[in-house]
C-alpha cells in the first residue's frame, strides 16, 4: 500500500474530513490575514516591510497547497491522481521558493514569466481537483451538519483562492491587466487574491481592469452566489 493513500473508513474517515477541513480554512484566514498585515507593515514603514509580509504570504499558501493535497486525500484511492498532485505541489514548493523569494527578487525575463505560470498553473490543478472532489462529495452523501460547516466554510474560500490563481496567470501575461504595474513578485498575488475575495465578497472594486478580467470577475461573482443558494439548499435537505 502506498504512503501517500489514507486508509481510513466510517467514522474515522469523517473524523478525518472535519479536521481536514477545519485546517484548510485556519491557512485560508492565515492568507487573508497577510493581506492585512501588508496594508499595515506599509502603513507603519516598518524595515523590510514588504519582504515580511511577502514571507509570512509565502509560508501560509504553501502550507495552504499542503494540506488540500492532503485533504484530496481523503477522496480518492488512486494513486495516479495523488501522486501527480504531490508533483504539482512539490513544484510549487520548490519553484516558488526560487522564483518569488522575497529576499532574492529574480530579474522579469521570458522564462521567469513561464515559471510563474507553471507554479500558479500546478497550484491552480490542484485546487481544481480538489473543489471537484469536494462538492461531489458534499452534495451525494448525507453528511452530519460538523462536516457541512466546515465544508462549507473552506469550498467558499477555494472559490476566492482558485479564481485568485486564475487572475494571477492572466496577469503575468499582461502585467497591467488590473490596472496596475504590479512588479511579477510575492505581492503580486497578494493582491490578485486580495482582487478575487473583494469579487467574492460583493465589494467595490477599486481596479480599472481589462475586459477579459472584468468578464472572470463576473464569473466569479455569479459562482459565488450560486454556491451560496445550492450549499443553503443542501443544508435544507435532511
Amino acid at each position: 500500500m502506498s504512503p501517500f493513500l489514507k486508509n481510513l473508513e466510517a467514522t474515522e474517515l469523517t473524523n478525518e474530513k472535519i479536521r481536514d477541513f477545519k485546517r484548510v480554512v485556519l491557512a485560508q484566514a492565515a492568507i487573508l490575514i497577510t493581506l492585512f498585515i501588508l496594508e499595515l507593515f506599509t502603513w507603519l514603514a516598518f524595515p523590510l516591510y514588504l519582504e515580511l509580509a511577502e514571507t509570512l504570504f509565502f509560508m501560509a499558501l504553501g502550507a495552504y497547497a499542503f494540506l488540500l493535497w492532503d485533504m484530496l486525500r481523503n477522496y480518492t484511492t488512486s494513486r495516479r491522481i495523488i501522486t501527480l498532485n504531490f508533483i504539482f505541489i512539490m513544484g510549487v514548493f520548490v519553484a516558488g521558493f526560487i522564483c518569488v523569494n522575497p529576499f532574492w527578487p529574480m530579474e522579469l525575463s521570458t522564462p521567469y514569466r513561464v515559471m510563474l505560470v507553471i507554479i500558479q498553473g500546478c497550484l491552480l490543478t490542484v485546487e481544481c481537483f480538489v473543489i471537484g472532489f469536494t462538492i461531489r462529495e458534499f452534495f451525494k452523501r448525507d453528511l452530519d451538519l460538523p462536516i457541512k460547516l466546515w465544508g462549507a466554510a473552506a469550498l467558499y474560500m477555494m472559490i476566492g483562492m482558485t479564481f485568485g490563481s486564475v487572475y494571477e496567470i492572466l496577469c503575468i501575461l499582461q502585467l497591467d491587466c488590473l490596472g496596475v504595474d504590479t512588479p511579477l513578485r510575492t505581492i503580486a498575488m497578494m493582491k490578485r487574491v486580495g482582487y478575487s475575495f473583494m469579487v467574492l465578497c460583493g465589494m467595490d472594486i477599486p481596479y480599472n481592469v481589462t475586459p477579459l478580467i472584468n468578464s472572470i470577475t463576473t464569473i466569479e461573482s455569479l459562482f459565488g452566489e450560486i454556491f451560496i443558494v445550492l450549499i443553503v439548499g443542501r443544508f435544507l435537505v435532511k
